[in-house]
């Protein structure tokens, strides 16, 4: 009888260790889970968001830096960033931010994680401004994109300049196609 209570004991003694091994495995996902999500939110509360201070050639290099810049294993926080600086028509059109991250991902992939960008000169017109940039893909191909933005007259956004639209201007002059 003592040898199966000596048995029992040392299974039990087994099982709490592996039950402990287990709770410290446990506890450590979870203190790296906390901490990767509280990475992430300082990284999107340190994004840039839209501002009266922001002159519309600033926005638009804001943009292009977010999108050259997305990570998905980062939520795609630099899609995120260029749909905060989309004007609420824009938004209207093309969001929410879900619908609007497969737009840029399906229809405009050359824009993510581009290597470089080249910015004609903007122009400003009272409250719309068009500026062209030419984005240098990984394959080394240049594609231009015409950013149509707006100074916003009313609302949350007032005064603050926001991308209306976005037009592809196909291959530039580094990719050999002139326009």
């Amino acid at each position: 009888m003592k040898t199966q209570v000596k048995t029992q004991v040392k299974r039990l003694n087994q099982q709490n260790h592996l039950v402990t091994i287990a709770t410290g495995l446990l506890l450590s996902a979870l203190a790296a889970t906390l901490l990767f999500a509280s990475s992430a939110t300082q990284a999107d509360s340190t994004s840039p968001a839209p501002s009266t201070q922001y002159e519309p050639q600033e926005v638009v290099e804001i943009v292009v830096s977010a999108l050259q810049a997305n990570s998905e294993e980062n939520n795609d926080a630099g899609i995120a960033t260029v749909y905060s600086f989309a004007s609420p028509g824009n938004r209207a059109n093309t969001g929410p931010l879900e619908r609007f991250a497969r737009m840029v991902k399906g229809g405009f992939p050359d824009m993510l994680n581009h290597l470089g960008a080249r910015y004609e000169p903007i122009e400003i017109t009272g409250n719309n401004a068009l500026q062209a940039v030419w984005l240098t893909s990984v394959t080394g191909k240049e594609t231009g994109y015409a950013f149509k933005m707006g100074k916003q007259l009313s609302g949350e956004y007032k005064g603050m300049w926001m991308t209306e639209a976005v037009i592809p201007l196909g291959l530039g002059a580094q990719s050999g196609t002139r326009i």
